[in-house]
């Protein structure tokens, strides 16, 4: 038998019939073209990303409130300063109007720090009180001197006083910008989203430049680990490099490398500079950052445990960096991590020489990759510490480190504008001149030198002191490696009047002729 196919005008009737007889599927099909305008009003004033935008909020609410309390405590000490020198002077009448206006001025910063810190911790309350009470006690000794001035009363109990008031106040400020820095790395700890972590991130850079102070509290309140938990965080990686950039910010003084030798940091740097599929960027902040934490410049330099341990390891991927790298910053900061390291240990220069540093650093210098000054200055760095060791001086020449050098002694101070630049020509200009000496302890080297002409912009730059920026520093190598070539080879094209004053006196003497210009050619 037959099944009779239903027509069009059938299924549609039937469709009709069901939809009267089910007033739910009759609702839901009337709905798909209705609107409420004031629903859909509301609903697209809602933030999909209220809970992102509120964290990013409160992220900016820290920041500007570390501000206001630097920028305030900033003043305030300036207050301080110009009290005490009041006080010095005995100006009684004046010292009471100016201590009404800075123990105000100091009420004023706790009131502000007390809206920008709802919940402070005991210690803050503690310190606020002690504050408070330090004022009251100027404003009590003040009192008795200006009212007993006509009898020329004593100094030492104001002057203690407002001592103590300092100390107090101090230590107020730097609990208030430690509780809130506290909470930005809170921040760092909790969040995933990139805007927000990128926000606190960019926060701990901006307050890291501020000064050592602001590091040192960055660091004392845990925020050298965050930053490197994020780097270890794989689902992280979004920010590494910023956490990278942040870490190397804060790291300028000796509680951060504390902080990072505690949580294992040279470790981490070094997985992320081992790992071919991290990108180029991020190993370049790496490099920076072990260029910061073993800059010689530092204060109370700390060798972090690990470094000499895994020197051979940084070294080869460092300079693989070198090589590979078009990027200017990145082999900027990666010299720059290779020569600081020089100055660490003896077998910095052996590992160097083992895996073809002079080669390498060589060939860059006539790239564009080297081509910025304080580039150069880092290869010039590590070519003259490489050439005071016997066994790597020789590589060093036969990869053409004697006209690398003398190419950089041509640098002119002349040819920079800023200071940054003079100063990177300076260094440049000395260690050059240091490298050249160190290869003359060959003679073949010293007669490569003087064929070279090498020794004309030696005595230009002993002679003219707007050639080397006036740096004494210049002058000793340039005097030092003129004598050294000399004493190996003897230079008969030397004038009557250099010999004289470059060559025969003593170092001393020499150098006094050539910063006094009145007495160059008598």
């Amino acid at each position: 038998m037959l099944r009779h196919k239903k027509t069009k005008a059938s299924g549609v009737t039937h469709w009709l019939r069901k939809r009267r007889e089910d007033p739910v599927q009759q609702w839901l099909m009337d709905i798909r073209w209705s609107t409420e305008m004031e629903c859909m009003n509301v609903l697209q004033g809602k933030s999909i990303v209220q809970s992102v935008e509120k964290s990013a909020f409160h992220t900016s609410h820290i920041k500007g409130a570390i501000d206001v309390v630097r920028n305030e405590s900033n003043d305030i000490s300036g207050e301080f300063s110009v009290l005490f020198k009041l006080v010095e002077d005995e100006e009684w009448e004046t010292v009471q109007t100016f201590t009404i206006q800075l123990t105000c001025h100091v009420r004023g910063l706790i009131h502000n720090c007390g809206r920008d810190i709802p919940h402070p911790n005991q210690f803050i309350l503690e310190q606020q009180e002690v504050v408070m009470g330090e004022c009251a006690k100027l404003a009590q000794q003040v009192e008795n001197a200006f009212v007993n001035s006509a009898s020329h009363p004593s100094k030492i109990p104001v002057i203690n006083q407002l001592t103590f008031l300092g100390q107090a106040f101090s230590r107020f400020v730097d609990l208030s910008l430690g509780y809130l820095v506290q909470k930005i790395v809170d921040i760092l700890d909790e969040a995933n989203d990139p805007m927000v972590l990128s926000q606190a991130i960019g926060s701990v850079v901006s307050l890291g430049l501020e000064g050592e102070h602001m590091c040192y509290i960055i660091a004392r309140e845990g925020g050298v680990r965050a930053l490197l938990d994020i780097c270890r965080t794989e689902n992280l990686r979004f920010c590494h490099a910023q956490s990278l950039r942040a870490l190397a910010t804060i790291s300028c003084v000796t509680e951060s490398i504390f902080e990072m030798e505690k949580e294992g940091g040279i470790w981490s740097l070094l997985d992320l500079l081992s790992d071919p599929e991290v990108r180029e960027s991020v190993r370049g902040e790496v490099a920076g950052v072990i260029a910061q934490v073993t800059s010689p410049c530092l204060e109370n330099v700390h060798q972090m445990s690990g470094l000499i341990d895994n020197m051979e390891d940084l070294l080869i991927h460092l300079l693989g960096l070198c090589n590979s790298t078009k990027t200017e910053e990145i082999f900027l900061l990666s010299s720059a991590a290779i020569a600081n390291m020089t100055f660490m240990d003896s077998t910095t220069c052996e590992i160097l020489q083992k895996i073809q540093a002079p080669r390498i650093l060589c060939s860059s210098c006539h790239s564009n990759i080297a081509k910025s000054l304080f580039s150069k200055d880092q290869v010039a760095t590590i070519l003259a510490n490489m050439v005071a060791a016997d066994s790597c001086r020789h590589d060093v020449v036969d990869c053409g480190g004697i006209d690398i050098c003398l190419e950089l002694l041509n640098e002119s101070p002349l040819d920079y504008k800023t200071p940054s630049e003079i100063a990177a020509c300076e260094r440049v200009q000395q260690k050059a001149a240091i490298a050249l000496t160190r290869m003359c302890r060959d003679e073949s080297n010293a007669a490569t030198i003087v064929k070279s002409e090498g020794v004309p912009r030696l005595i230009q730059l002993c002679r003219d002191k707007r050639e080397r920026s006036n740096s004494d520093a210049v002058l000793v190598a340039c005097l030092a490696a003129l004598r050294k070539i000399n004493s190996l080879n003897k230079l008969e094209d030397l004038s009557v009047i250099d010999n004289q004053q470059l060559i025969q006196p003593k170092l001393m003497d020499s150098f006094l002729i050539c910063t006094n210009t009145d007495e160059n050619f008598v």
